[in-house]
């Protein structure tokens, strides 16, 4: 590396080395000579005329490439990582929060639905200049004015549920029947406008499972009687304080708020939480973010695009050839879906040169409170025109049970697949893929699990090579094999 430079005055200074030229002078400075003097003073550069960086040999343009360019590179993805990273989304929707209001659901996961669990209660975030000047409202009884809609819109439940409730019209509470988050998120907002007439510009759903792990960090916390809520026996002391102690006290019976208990133990948590390294805490949000335990939607296009790349969209995946994901509803079976067991064997083959797949489903229900039975409507999502062949459960010929829909690009089987406590029960469906045998050279396969459910136990095969076998908490997988 050198550098050149032009002095029209001052001949004295030059280098012996320098030759004059049209009354200038001109010459070339070694800088590994200049590392062993002293920096020229500021007023050598203000006297100069020009000064050019030179590059004429190999190894001083790898030398400047060193010292300026490879940390230039480097600093700029540094700052395009930062910036595309879980932190740097989540911070730039928070700041995005101004003057709205956000409809935050909780999922009861142990009376699981197609979204992550059902929406019996709910709060409202009331955001007015930022974040930290908000109101959260909660709603203990959304029944109270979810009701009187029941009547005045008239839409008729899908058909799994109408066969559970005859007589009920659809409303906000069972709005999330669909499979994919963000169209039952519109669902929601729409009974929210017409119930409770205020207007939303998100909605997020998290999983009681997402309490349950946060308990784990936090500790116990204590109901104001003094019950010890825990990781361990949450789903039960929550119940037995809102089905059961609640209407002990006639009192309560006029007041009808039987989900008080969240609000009154809000506070608490929200407190412990806090308290929380900052490490621990984004590590816990992740993984719930992973595990599909939190789910958001926006209705601007901006914020939904970064949900959709945080990965808590909960909207349906596309698929390159094969695609599979198993959705439980727990209708009327009480508060049993945690004590599920599920395990899929997915097997894809080749069979009279079409390639045919076969999903083993197994759920058993371990003997724990509450002890009824499970009653649930599965739905099996394949890709889109899939033809079903022969679908049994326990020995038994289920076929004409199936429903077949298509929904949101992809096909599904529904049927009833209902466990009793300590009772395990098997269904298998056969169908055939609608691609050909040749793409299983190639094959990719991504499979997804429902939001709000425990880890499902997995085994994967494509002509009998096993590609996966294990358990999967992850609310996307994706499985190639060539």
């Amino acid at each position: 590396m050198s550098l050149e430079w032009e002095r029209p005055q001052d001949k004295s200074t030059a280098p012996d080395n320098q030759k004059k030229e049209g009354g200038k002078h001109k010459g070339i400075i070694d800088t590994f000579i200049l590392k062993k003097v002293k920096r020229p003073k500021l007023s050598y550069y203000k006297n100069s005329s020009r000064i050019k960086i030179k590059i004429n040999k190999k190894r001083r343009l790898l030398k400047f490439a060193i010292r300026f360019l490879v940390p230039l590179t480097l600093a700029c993805f540094a700052v395009l990582f930062l910036w595309q990273s879980t932190p740097a989304r989540i911070y730039w929707l928070i700041s995005s929060l101004k003057n709205e209001n956000i409809l935050i659901g909780f999922q009861n996961s142990a009376e699981l639905r197609p979204t992550g669990g059902f929406w019996g209660s709910f709060a409202l975030l009331e955001v007015r200049k930022n974040i930290g000047d908000s109101n959260l409202l909660f709603e203990t009884n959304p029944y109270k004015r979810d009701n009187p809609l029941l009547n005045e819109l008239k839409v008729e439940l899908p058909k799994p549920m109408k066969e559970t409730w005859e007589d009920r019209p659809q409303s906000f509470v069972n709005a999330n029947w669909d499979i994919d988050f963000p169209e039952a998120a519109k669902t929601l907002e729409w009974y929210f406008g017409q119930g409770w007439d205020k207007p939303v510009s998100g909605t997020v759903a998290i999983s009681s499972l997402a309490m349950i792990d946060l308990l784990k960090l936090i500790g116990p916390i204590e109901a104001p009687d003094g019950t010890e809520i825990s990781a361990d026996n949450f789903t039960q002391i929550m119940s037995q304080k809102i089905d059961t102690d609640y209407w002990q006290n006639p009192e309560n019976i006029k007041i009808n708020e039987p989900k008080t208990i969240i609000k009154e133990i809000a506070p608490q948590v929200i407190e412990k939480t806090k308290k929380l390294p900052l490490t621990t805490l984004y590590s816990y949000l992740k993984d719930q973010m992973r595990y599909g335990r939190i789910l958001a939607y926006f209705n601007d296009t901006p914020r939904q695009n970064q949900i959709q790349k945080l990965g808590i969209s909960g909207k349906l995946s596309p698929y390159k050839v094969d695609y599979l994901s198993i959705n439980n509803a727990n209708l009327n079976g009480g508060k049993s879906s945690l004590n599920i067991i599920q395990s899929i064997n997915y097997h894809v083959f080749v069979q009279d040169e079409k390639a045919v797949a076969q999903v083993q489903i197994t759920r058993f229900q371990k003997p724990l409170w509450p002890n009824i039975v499970n009653r649930n409507y599965t739905r099996v999502v394949v890709p889109l025109g899939s033809r079903l062949i022969s679908a049994v459960q326990d020995n038994s010929n289920i076929l004409p049970q199936v429903e077949t829909n298509d929904e949101f690009g992809k096909t599904s089987f529904g049927f009833w697949f209902s466990v009793g406590p300590n009772e395990s029960k098997t269904t298998i469906l056969t169908y055939e893929l609608p691609f050909d045998q040749k793409l299983l050279k190639n094959y990719n396969l991504v499979l997804q699990k429902q939001p709000g459910t425990n880890p499902d136990h997995l085994e994967i095969t494509v002509n009998q090579d096993t590609i996966f076998y294990g358990e999967n908490r992850l609310n996307e997988l994706i499985l190639t094999k060539t």
